[in-house]
This record gives structure tokens, C-alpha cells and sequence, in this order.
């Protein structure tokens, strides 16, 4: 039997809803700096209230959310992560496992609690909408000089700390927002015309109200894209627009028509449209070309790290680091092109987050991952469902930029996924029938506790080394070394911790101990400069072997960096090979550097004097480059 739950109740429950809903987003956004993981303990309370809800919801509401296709390999994928993590012993990053867990208790609320009350999609719909308008908001006040960026070099950011995260998090919402204009511009067209219809609370709620913001949201968002110049969030926009118009306007069936009844003039349009899309995209290569060659090499690099590690990969969060060995080996193989080595770096993420976390996981974690995003795209698109389209949009963004490592990005995404696989009239059971889906919230909210004492112990050691790191400037090292080991426990998976830790135990003489946290940064990052600190760690150590080895080692994985050659020179020259001393000193002035400073400059003075010393008999000094 149905059975409707008394209004004030429901009001209080959809109040609920909303309110976690933009606390979970609201505080999220709330990134001036990409390492401000104090968010995620407040989002982490909003996960919690949504658990709960979930577990209200299927006792009340008697409403299952029906098992989606996408449910089973969203299943599949999980179960593999911690199948692998059981089985394959590898160095743990304990910390992507519990943003992985956290994404999990998320899509679990959100697909009971959209299931339970057809209202609820149209408040998160609402809500994304005047979270785009708000942002899009703050941009324009940025462009126009009326308030300030979070990044220096930028004049745009919204709330987060750089335009390619804020244009990531538009995109999508831009997306949502003009396929629920395609989908509900009938039936609102019809409301309006009726005196009595438009004005009902309901109707309110469920079509009029959103489909206002919505175009709210669509006009802001497409005009102030542009201006966040991201050509990822360009292409994310154009591909789920031009997807947009193929289905909602038939475009493929009427241009069939046409091309039966006069296929020449359709043919040179076809040539036409596919010439001016050339351009377009050659434009867009065009517009930022060094970067477009450094993510073209970054996805080589991504693919031969999957295909190194066919079966388990490296693990998540040991991605960077297994790139920069990748990166290594391709530069050391044979010579490659100069403008690949110059637009070779050491990132954080691979810059596609589908060929990453295939990289991490193996090719099963591959597949389910590809599969679940396109199934859960496919199937809401089919039913016309808006958040298909922003979920088309946030994956093609994911091909081409770091969502996932950015906190407001990575819950956008889990609630875009949540809501694309939802059904519009979830069927009706009895409690009984809910129990087995009432265990999955119930399980959630059991396991938050452990996952929240987690992160706050991270957040609470972050803040305290940040205190601390201040000393670095003064040049006491002690006080580093001191309170490193203390935290170390806590932030032995944070590479920034690990790197100043490391050089502040090269800087105050313990080389054993500083190459043991250097060699643990190096399994969490790309950056050469954790094996030039090692090398010169080696050199006080005697152990000149070693210290060439790392020194060529940095040198691969940047080939266009001066300062692994330049410590490497002094090193043969420190030791008495000198003809190995010149021949890497001229090396060294013959590289093209991709940026010049003062100590490049110095370092290159050294190097000419070099090559008219037969030997060097002071130790080298420490520089960065």
C-alpha cells in the first residue's frame, strides 16, 4: 500500500536534504589553496547527515532506489580496489583508501535518499544551480578588478586557488543546466500558461523555480568560461553541447533525411562542418602549445606506466612517483625530440584521471571505471536525465585536467554520478525488503568515526608542520628536524612534508636518515630534486657510486633541469675525473634552458670555470635551482 508521509515531516526531511547538501558542497568550495584539507573534516560531517538521512529515508519513505546497472560496477570497482589492496603488498597511501571510502559513503546516501522523494532532484538541481550563479558571480567580480584572485599569477579563480579547478567545477553545471532547459522548456511553457498550475507550491519546487535558475545558471557559466581560458573545460562544454543538441534536436535522423533527398549539397555541408572543427580544435592546440605537448607527453608517460603494470598497478597514490620512474627510463631509452624534454615536468597527477587511476589500479580498475562512467552516462541520458550531460561533461574534463585530486571536483562528480543513475519513479516496497539496503547507510555512519579521527589527526600534524616550516627561512634546521620526526608518523604520505623533513636532516648532517625520507618521497613524487638531495647525501657519505646513479637518475626525468648536471660535474671533479668533469660541464652549457634565474646563471659561471680546473678541491655547496 502507498503510503504518503504527513507534510510537515517531509518538509523537515527535504529541509534537511538541502541544507547537508549545500554544506557539503558550500564548504568544499571554500579553496583558496589546493592543500586546505581542512575542508574535507566538514564535508565529512555532511557525508554523515546524508547517511543518516539515507537510513530515515528507507524507513519511512518505503521507496528502494532500484539497482541500476551502474550500481553493480560502481560495486565491482570498489571490490576491487580493496581486493588488491589485500592481496598485493605495496607502501600504502592510507589516504587516497579514505577519500576512496568517503566517495563510497556519498554515492550510497545519494542514490537512497533521490530514490526516496522525486522532490529531492529537484532541490540538488536547485542547488547546483546557485552554486554556478554564485560562482560565476565571483568571477565576474574578479575579471573586473571589484575583488581579488586566490593565485597571483591569475585573474580568475572563483573561490578555489586556480581558473582550471573553477572552469572544472562550471562545465558541468553548465551542462546540467542546459540540458534541464532542452528537457523542461514543454512542460514549463505549458505551466505558465495555466493561472492555476504555475502558482502551486509543488509546481514551484519541481519545475518552475529550478528551470529559472537553470537558465540563471547557463548564461553565467557560458559567459565566463572563456574568460577562465581552459581549454579542458572548453572541450567538456562543446563535446556534452554538441551531445545535447544531437538528441534533444535529432540532428543525426534529420541530416539522414536530408542526405537521402540531396546528398551532394549535404555532403559538401558535412566537409565544411568537418573542416571548421579542424580548425577549431588546431586552434585550441594552438592557443596554449607548450602545454598541449606536455600533457600529450604526460598521457605517453600515463599509458606506459598501465602497461608496465598490466594486472595490480602501482597502487593508489603511488602514481607520481612510478611517473617519474616511467619518465626516467622513456628519456634514458634514446634520444627524444627537444621539445618533448622541454616540456617535460614532474606533476602530481597524470593529468587524465581515467588513464591514472588504470595506472594505479590495473587494467580490471581500468574498465570497471570506464564502464561504470559510461553506463551511468548512457542510461540517465536515455531517460532525460539532466545530470547525465554534466556527467559527460565532468569525464571529458577528467581526460584532460586533475579533478579528482580537488575536493569540491571529486564530490561534484559523485553526486553527478549518484544522481545520473537514479530512476525518476523509484518502485514502492515494504521495510522488510529495505533492510538489506538499510545495512549500506547504517554501515557508512559505523565506519565515519574511524575514517573522521583519520583525517583530523592529518589535518591537526599539517597545520602543526606548517608552523613549524617557518623556521626554514631563518635556516634553523634543528627546529624541522626536531618536530619532523615527532610528526612523522602522521605525514610519512605527504611528499612536501617528506622533502623539507629530508633536506633539513641533509642541512644539520644526518645523510642516512635524510636519504631514508627522501627515498619515501621518492615512491610519492616525481620531482628530481628528493634524488639530488639523496646524491649529495651519497657525496658526504663517500659513496660515489650511488651519488652518480642518483644525480643520472634526476637528470633523466627532466632532461632540460641544469642543476642535476651541474652537481654532477662537480662531483667528477671532487673526485678526481676530470675529463668526465669537463665533458658534463659542456653538456651542461649546451642545454636550452626552458627558465632562467640567478642561479642558473651561477651555476653556469661555475661550470666555465670548470672547464678550465683540472680538479675542484672544495666540497660543492647546496643549490636549488
Amino acid at each position: 500500500m502507498k503510503r504518503s508521509l504527513p507534510i510537515l515531516l517531509r518538509l523537515l526531511l527535504s529541509a534537511l536534504f538541502a541544507v547537508a547538501c549545500g554544506y557539503l558542497l558550500g564548504s568544499a568550495l571554500d579553496m583558496p589553496m589546493q592543500t586546505l584539507d581542512e575542508n574535507t573534516l566538514v564535508t565529512l560531517y555532511a557525508t554523515e547527515a546524508l547517511l543518516l538521512l539515507a537510513a530515515i529515508a528507507l524507513l519511512l519513505r518505503r521507496r528502494g532506489s532500484g539497482i541500476h546497472a551502474a550500481d553493480l560496477l560502481a560495486a565491482a570497482l570498489f571490490a576491487w580496489i580493496w581486493f588488491r589492496h589485500a592481496i598485493v603488498s605495496e607502501p600504502t597511501v592510507d589516504i587516497r583508501y579514505d577519500e576512496l571510502a568517503q566517495s563510497a559513503m556519498l554515492y550510497i546516501a545519494l542514490r537512497i535518499l533521490l530514490s526516496s522523494d522525486r522532490y529531492y532532484t529537484a532541490l540538488l538541481l536547485t542547488l547546483l544551480f546557485l552554486f554556478g550563479i554564485h560562482e560565476a558571480w565571483i568571477g565576474f567580480r574578479q575579471v573586473y578588478g571589484l575583488t581579488y584572485s586566490n593565485h597571483g599569477m591569475f585573474r580568475i579563480t572563483g573561490t578555489l586557488f586556480n581558473p582550471g579547478p573553477y572552469a572544472g567545477f562550471l562545465a558541468p553545471l553548465s551542462l546540467c543546466a542546459a540540458a534541464w532547459i532542452m528537457c523542461m522548456r514543454k512542460t514549463v511553457a505549458r505551466i505558465l500558461r495555466s493561472r492555476r498550475l504555475w502558482l502551486r507550491p509543488n509546481i514551484l519546487l519541481r519545475c518552475t523555480i529550478p528551470y529559472a535558475l537553470g537558465w540563471g545558471c547557463a548564461v553565467s557559466t557560458a559567459v565566463i568560461l572563456p574568460a577562465t581560458m581552459s581549454r579542458a573545460a572548453w572541450l567538456a562544454v562543446l563535446a556534452g553541447g554538441l551531445l545535447l543538441a544531437l538528441i534533444e534536436f535529432r540532428i543525426g535522423g534529420r541530416l539522414w533525411l536530408k542526405y537521402k533527398r540531396r546528398p551532394f549539397h549535404t555532403g559538401i555541408s558535412a566537409v565544411a562542418a568537418l573542416a571548421l572543427t579542424s580548425l577549431l580544435a588546431v586552434g585550441i592546440y594552438h592557443a596554449k602549445r607548450p602545454s598541449a605537448d606536455g600533457r600529450l607527453l604526460m598521457w605517453k608517460i600515463d599509458s606506459r606506466v598501465l602497461l608496465r603494470h598490466p594486472l595490480w598497478g602501482v597502487g593508489p597514490g603511488n602514481f607520481a612517483g612510478a611517473f617519474g620512474r616511467e619518465q626516467a627510463a622513456y628519456f634514458a631509452e634514446e634520444e627524444r625530440p627537444r621539445q618533448e624534454q622541454l616540456v617535460a615536468g614532474c606533476p602530481e597527477s597524470g593529468f587524465n584521471e581515467f588513464l591514472q587511476f588504470g595506472a594505479e589500479t590495473g587494467i580490471i580498475g581500468f574498465v570497471l571505471l570506464l564502464s561504470l562512467t559510461g553506463t551511468a552516462v548512457v542510461g540517465a541520458i536515455r531517460r532525460r536525465n539532466p545530470f547525465g550531460y554534466g556527467l559527460f561533461g565532468a569525464a571529458v574534463f577528467a581526460c584532460f585536467s586533475y579533478p579528482w585530486s580537488v575536493l569540491p571536483l571529486r564530490l561534484l562528480f559523485v553526486v553527478l554520478l549518484a544522481a545520473a543513475c537514479t530512476p525518476r519513479n523509484a518502485p514502492h516496497r515494504g521495510l522488510l525488503r529495505n533492510l538489506p539496503l538499510l545495512l549500506l547507510p547504517v554501515a557508512g555512519a559505523a565506519c565515519w568515526p574511524g575514517l573522521y579521527d583519520r583525517y583530523a589527526v592529518r589535518v591537526e600534524a599539517q597545520r602543526q608542520w606548517r608552523e613549524v616550516r617557518l623556521w626554514m627561512h631563518s635556516e634553523r634546521y634543528d627546529y624541522l628536524v626536531e618536530d619532523g620526526e615527532r610528526l612523522y608518523g602522521t605525514l610519512s604520505e605527504d611528499f612536501r612534508f617528506l622533502y623539507d623533513y629530508g633536506y633539513a636532516l641533509h642541512k644539520t648532517g644526518d645523510y642516512r636518515r635524510s636519504n631514508v625520507v627522501l627515498q619515501q618521497g621518492m615512491q610519492l613524487s616525481s620531482d628530481p630534486m628528493f634524488h639530488n638531495i639523496a646524491a649529495k647525501n651519497y657525496e658526504a657519505l663517500g659513496a660515489y657510486d650511488e651519488a652518480e646513479r642518483a644525480l643520472r637518475q634526476a637528470h633523466a626525468m627532466i632532461p632540460h633541469r641544469l642543476y642535476p648536471l651541474y652537481l654532477l660535474a662537480r662531483l667528477y671533479a671532487a673526485t678526481g675525473r676530470s675529463e668526465e668533469a669537463r665533458t658534463t660541464a659542456r653538456r651542461a652549457l649546451n642545454l636550452k634552458l626552458k627558465v632562467e634565474s640567478v642561479q642558473t646563471r651561477e651555476m653556469q659561471e661555475e661550470l666555465q670555470k670548470l672547464l678550465h680546473e683540472p680538479t675542484v678541491q672544495t666540497q660543492p655547496e647546496s643549490c636549488n635551482e
